[in-house]
């Protein structure tokens, strides 16, 4: 199963039960029509290539194991015609044909089966960073719109946190490229374990990783982060030094207009950690001004922006802006 942002590309096998079993039903019908049409014509008319077209179908639509399924219906509805139809011919040659019938149908679905494979693995690797197996740029920025669009019809919150590895660059001048590699492998194994399956963790370049988390709100965002903060530390403690990240994220009450503002909040909120100190949690929220009164308050430490109706987020006044001390994540 994919994560979001992880889209499966053209060809994929169907997903569901109803829809697959579906699939092989109608393709297996119609193959062993075919087969049996074509054994009743007899040898001058030729049918059995037909057969091609739903065994490749049903593979195609729902893997290997369902172009088997239908091959095999083919080949016997074809030898079981025969040896009605035909009982003058020899078992032996009947066989034959079955044998070889089989066979080349059985070679086609092989061969989309592979194709699929392939297909779906380049897919994969087209959304997918190879150092940390997190999702690119790419798939978060189509996760994102996707989610946008989402919290827009159902009116739920988003909020989307930048994370960035600091001193990244004098860590692999001091310590070398490979350990820089390992650093950001075990960012992306603790951003992974520790998001829901309808998170989307991403490496968005260099030592810069996003978090997109759905139905989110300030609270609940900035329990995620000291969870992953304290898992952070573990997994990079390290005898060198200490390495810390500083984060900065928001929870948009009140959606942007596009995936590049939410984008580009997150991300002047971690400068804004950065500021404020290395291995920093920066949160904020921006909230509508039609909010109800009795909502839950920002998170604490965080800072909260106001959004008029059709217009840009801006802070409400004064603009006073904490941060959420991370310490040190060694």
């Amino acid at each position: 199963m994919t994560r979001p942002g992880e889209v499966a590309p053209r060809g994929a096998p169907v997903q569901g039960r109803a829809p697959r079993r579906l699939a092989v039903f109608l393709s297996a019908a119609a193959a062993v029509g075919v087969a049996g049409g074509g054994t009743l014509a007899g040898p001058d008319v030729g049918f059995d290539f037909l057969c091609l077209w739903p065994i490749g179908l049903a593979t195609w639509l729902a893997g290997f194991p369902a172009g088997f399924v239908v091959s095999l219906a083919s080949a016997t509805a074809s030898l079981a015609m025969g040896l009605l139809a035909h009982p003058g011919t020899a078992v032996g040659v009947k066989l034959w044909n079955f044998a070889v019938e089989l066979g080349v149908y059985l070679s086609q679905a092989t061969l989309l089966s592979v194709l699929l494979a392939r297909m779906e693995r380049e897919g994969r690797l087209a959304r997918t960073d190879e150092v940390t197996r997190l999702a690119n740029r790419r798939a978060f920025e189509e996760a994102a719109d996707h989610e946008l669009e989402r919290a827009r019809r159902q009116g739920r919150p988003v909020t989307v946190a930048y994370l960035d590895v600091d001193d990244f660059k004098r860590l692999n001048d001091r310590l070398g490229h490979a350990a820089g590699d390992e650093v950001l492998a075990a960012v992306g194994a603790t951003l992974r374990r520790g998001t829901r399956r309808l998170d989307t963790a991403a490496r968005l370049g260099g030592d810069e990783f996003g978090l997109l988390l759905p139905d989110t709100s300030s609270s609940a965002a900035a329990a995620l982060l000291e969870r992953l903060r304290s898992d952070l530390r573990v997994a990079l403690g390290s005898p060198s030094g200490p390495v810390t990240l500083s984060i900065g994220s928001v929870t948009f009450e009140t959606l942007p207009a596009s995936v590049a503002e939410m984008v580009a909040s997150a991300d002047a909120a971690m400068y804004r950690a950065k500021r404020a100190g290395k291995g920093t949690v920066h949160l904020e929220v921006v909230r509508g001004p039609m909010a109800e009164e009795g909502e839950p308050a920002p998170a604490r430490g965080a800072t909260e922006r106001t959004a008029p109706p059709g217009g840009e987020a801006r802070p409400s006044a004064p603009p006073a802006r904490r941060a959420v001390p991370a310490g040190s994540l060694a």
